[in-house]
C-alpha cells in the first residue's frame, strides 16, 4: 500500500501507529479492564505490564467543564454516584471510590482528569493513546484536552476518535495534525461510510467488532481505502482469530496480556495465518 507516491489516509498516523503488514496492535480497552477497574491510573499500569501497544480511554465533560475518564453518562455503575457525570464537578468524581466495585484491594482508586491521565502517560512513553470523546464536542470544548496532549508531549503517539462526526470534525478544525479515528456501531452507520471518511479527513475507522467477523470485506475494503482498522471490543480467542483472518490492524480487547499471548502462539506474522 505504502510502496507508491500517492498519500493514502493511514499516513497522517504517527510512523510508529501506521499499519505494519502482519502485525496487530494490542489496544487495552478502558485501560487492562480485566485486572483492574476500568478507567483508573491501575489499569492503565495493568495494560502497560500486559504489554500492550495503545490504551483505549473514554473522556466526557464533568460538571466544571473539566475533562475526566469515564465511559458511561452516569457515574453510579463505576464510582457509586447517582448522577450524570456532566452535572457532577469532577471534585466530586475524583473523591469517589471506583476501584471497590471491581475488588477491595482497588477500594479508593479514583477517576482521573484527562490532565492527570497525560501526566502518567507523559512518564510511559512506550504505549500509545486511542481516546475517544463521548457524544457530541465542539470544537471549543476540544481545546483543553488538544492543549494537554501537546503540553504533555503525547503528539505522535495519540489518536482521537469518537462516534458523531461532529466531534471528529471539529477535532480537525482544532487539531487537523492529531490523527483521527470515525466509530462505527451499527450496519446502518454503513451507509454512505465510504463518502464520509474522506469528508473527516480520518486515519481510521474502528467498528463494533461484529462488523468485520460477519463482514470480513468490511475490513479489506477499508484497508485498501488506506484506513487503519481497530475493531472493539474482542475477548475471545475465535474473535481474535476471526478479526484476525479479516485483515484488522489491531484489536481493541479487555484482556490484552490473553491477546497477547494468543498472538504469540496462534498468529504468523510473515503468512498473515493462523498456526493450526
Amino acid at each position: 500500500m505504502h510502496a507508491t507516491s500517492r498519500a493514502v489516509p493511514s499516513d497522517r498516523l504517527p510512523e510508529s501507529l501506521r499499519p505494519q503488514p502482519g502485525h496487530i496492535r494490542t489496544i487495552a480497552h478502558r485501560g487492562d479492564s480485566s485486572s483492574a477497574p476500568e478507567n483508573t491510573i491501575a489499569a492503565f499500569e495493568a495494560a502497560v505490564a500486559a504489554g500492550s501497544d495503545l490504551i483505549e480511554i473514554d473522556v466526557r465533560l464533568a460538571a466544571d467543564g473539566v475533562p475526566v475518564i469515564m465511559h458511561d453518562a452516569t457515574a453510579l455503575r463505576t464510582a457509586g454516584i447517582d448522577a450524570e457525570v456532566a452535572a457532577t464537578p469532577s471534585g466530586a468524581l475524583g473523591a469517589a471510590d471506583a476501584g471497590s466495585w471491581f475488588g477491595p484491594a482497588f477500594a479508593g482508586a479514583a477517576v482521573p482528569t484527562f490532565q492527570e491521565v497525560a501526566e502518567w502517560g507523559a512518564a510511559h512513553p512506550d504505549v500509545g493513546w486511542l481516546i475517544e470523546f463521548k457524544g457530541t464536542w465542539t470544537a471549543a470544548q476540544l481545546r483543553g484536552p488538544v492543549e494537554t496532549i501537546r503540553r504533555h508531549g503525547l503528539v505522535g503517539r495519540a489518536i482521537l476518535q469518537g462516534f458523531e462526526t461532529e466531534t471528529v470534525a471539529a477535532a480537525r478544525e482544532v487539531a487537523p495534525d492529531l490523527p483521527r479515528s470515525l466509530l462505527v456501531f451499527e450496519r446502518e452507520h454503513l451507509d454512505g461510510l465510504m463518502e464520509r471518511l474522506p469528508q473527516l479527513e480520518v486515519a481510521g475507522c474502528n467498528p463494533i467488532g461484529q462488523l468485520p467477523i460477519e463482514m470480513p470485506g468490511l475490513a479489506m475494503r477499508l484497508r485498501e481505502a488506506g484506513y487503519s482498522v481497530y475493531p472493539w471490543t474482542l475477548d475471545e480467542p475465535d474473535e481474535w482469530g476471526a478479526a484476525a483472518v479479516a485483515g484488522v490492524d489491531g484489536v481493541i480487547t479487555n484482556r490484552p496480556a490473553a491477546f497477547r499471548t494468543w498472538l504469540s502462539l496462534r498468529w504468523n506474522p510473515g503468512r498473515g495465518a493462523l498456526a493450526s
